[in-house]
């Protein structure tokens, strides 16, 4: 199989790896019968779709086509030169799916060999593996222009890359990557807090509708309920086209690059980054300031920052550290010095989430044992007796608190 040129991120996949040395075995084997090449060439290929676990190499096709970040996945109508080298490289793909790898293997070895489908089983349930399935059934079809309006029509309606399959993000050198498995969250288990919530949904729904929508700090103690707050956006509008994608604070130098990631895609992006706080001198203000200030670069409209943190100001702030006049060379050194604390202001919406007295506490505790199926009469007791023996008031405590209760109902191990 000849090399490709659009979609190169196939090329890098086992499976269709596998494939292409299947292909160069057979091709070299001819017509002999009895080819330990070309049996362990086609083991090669069961071996790879086991491990990717993909049940045929169709679907497996159709996985990486969805997922890959490529020249026509941005270009709703290709121009007349990447529209052709397009064309020719799904006339390799669609002639490799129409092959009947398992008969040409087992003529070549004259023997029996296992059926390159069943390997895996789909998960026909989940939305993106339907519609990988989907799109596998057109590949095999054999026609290169369907299968490519096909694609620009998907690419145009669901994006591509990590973001076109998972709601979770994370960015990580340099790159999107999905969370397979997220640590959603559960906002409705949150007490006290009912205004905040509604504030942060309602901002949330306006980025979802493509009105103007906010950056937002939401700012409280530890185990108040930020991070939940955040990480509950994603049950509740996942399926509408929500993207949660985690930054680290040490990458926020990179925040420009990764809001240009994003710009052009259909999905709606929540940046998340949970403790934000910065020193003297910290470098990753400036992008931030950007961003929310703005610049000639305009914000795009489907991308927004929520940040958690413990402080109100964001800086750190020692006496130390406020202007010396007789000492400072900066003329307007308290303008500076004000101009950092200020950073907070620039977030269009602020959040403040309270400290929860005990009987907040104990009103999460009531909750999440409900929830829980956890009941008895020494329930508030023990929870205050474990607040007071641990982190204190909050709802994070009262989390604690109702797993220690799950925990000791466990059954031992023998």
């Amino acid at each position: 199989m000849r090399p490709l040129m659009v979609f190169t991120e196939l090329e890098r996949r086992a499976s269709w790896r596998a494939l292409a040395g299947l292909d160069d075995v057979l091709h070299r084997s001819g017509a002999a019968g009895g080819s330990a090449a070309v049996e362990a060439a086609y083991t090669g290929v069961v071996r790879a779709l086991i491990e990717e676990g993909w049940p045929d190499p169709g679907v497996a096709v159709a996985s990486v086509l969805l997922e890959s970040e490529n020249a026509v996945a941005g270009t709703p109508r290709p121009p007349a030169g990447l529209r052709a080298s397009a064309l020719a490289d799904l006339e390799v793909v669609t002639e490799a799916l129409r092959r009947d790898w398992h008969a040409d293997a087992e003529r070549a070895v004259a023997g029996a060999l296992p059926p390159l489908a069943e390997l895996a089983t789909p998960a026909g349930a989940d939305p993106w593996h339907a519609s990988v399935s989907s799109l596998a059934t057109v590949l095999r079809c054999g026609r290169a222009e369907a299968v490519l309006d096909e694609l620009l029509e998907r690419y145009r309606r669901d994006g591509c890359g990590a973001p076109a399959r998972y709601p979770a993000l994370r960015w990580e050198s340099g790159e999107l990557r999905g969370i397979a498995h997220p640590a959603v969250a559960d906002a409705e288990a949150l007490v006290g807090v009912e205004d905040q919530l509604r504030r942060l949904h309602l901002n949330t729904e306006a980025l979802l509708a493509g009105a103007p929508s906010h950056n937002v700090l939401l700012y409280g103690p530890r185990g108040s309920g930020k991070s939940t707050a955040v990480r509950g956006l994603l049950p509740r509008y996942g399926e509408r086209g929500l993207r949660l994608v985690e930054l680290a604070g040490d990458d926020l130098e990179r925040l420009p690059e990764v809001v240009e990631r994003l710009r052009l895609r259909p999905q709606r992006f929540v940046l998340y980054v949970d403790d934000l706080s910065f020193e003297q001198g910290d470098r990753r203000y400036h992008p931030l300031k950007t961003l929310l200030e703005g610049s000639l670069t305009a914000r795009p409209g489907n991308v927004v920052l929520y940040a958690t943190s413990n402080r109100r100001h964001l800086l750190r702030e020692r006496l130390s550290d406020r202007p010396e006049p007789d000492e400072d060379d900066d003329v307007h050194a308290w303008d500076t010095h004000n101009e950092r604390l200020a950073l907070a202001d620039r977030f269009g919406l602020t959040l403040t989430f309270p400290s929860a007295g005990q009987r907040d506490y104990l009103a999460i505790v009531d909750a999440l044992a409900r929830d829980a199926g956890v009941h008895g009469p020494d329930l508030h007791e023990r929870a205050v007796r474990f607040a007071d023996w641990g982190n204190g008031y909050s709802g994070r405590t009262a989390r604690q608190f109702i797993d220690a209760l799950l925990q000791e109902r466990a059954p031992l191990p023998d």
